[in-house]
């Protein structure tokens, strides 16, 4: 029973001690993610949806391995990015596949217009005018 109160005694320390650290300041990335840097070179669909002019950003990345004559689109889901399929997008890259990954309307480097209506058909169009331009 001694034991106990140096026990709780030095829990206290070593909890004060982590409260007191500080953590590294953070560069915020900006609203379409300016200070975040994608794998592949960065590329853009100007369009108009919905009465405004809105930008998609895309990954266009071509075969690395000996090309198949192939594409393959990848569509990520809400909240993440092209970038996200980094590893996905080398790995086809290097099958010979040319790779597609665009940032949806709303999320990551595209554009955010106010008053949007997020529907699945406003992103497959989109989607189908970057695909056919």
């Amino acid at each position: 029973m001694r034991r106990a109160p140096a026990l709780l005694l030095l829990a206290t320390l070593g909890a004060s001690g982590v409260a007191a650290q500080t953590t590294s300041p953070t560069t915020p990335l900006g609203a379409n993610l300016e200070q975040f840097n994608y794998p592949y070179p960065l590329h853009w669909f100007a369009t108009q949806s919905q009465g405004a002019p809105v930008r998609m950003a895309y990954l266009d990345v071509p075969p690395s391995g000996k090309a198949n004559g192939r594409t393959v689109v990848l569509l990520h889901g809400k909240n993440f990015c092209a970038a996200t399929w980094q590893d996905t997008i080398a790995a086809l890259a290097t099958a010979g596949y040319r790779v597609i990954a665009p940032d949806q309307i709303g999320f990551c480097k595209s554009s955010k217009p106010g008053g949007y209506q997020y529907s699945f058909q406003a992103l497959g169009a989109l989607t189908r005018g970057l695909l056919e331009q």
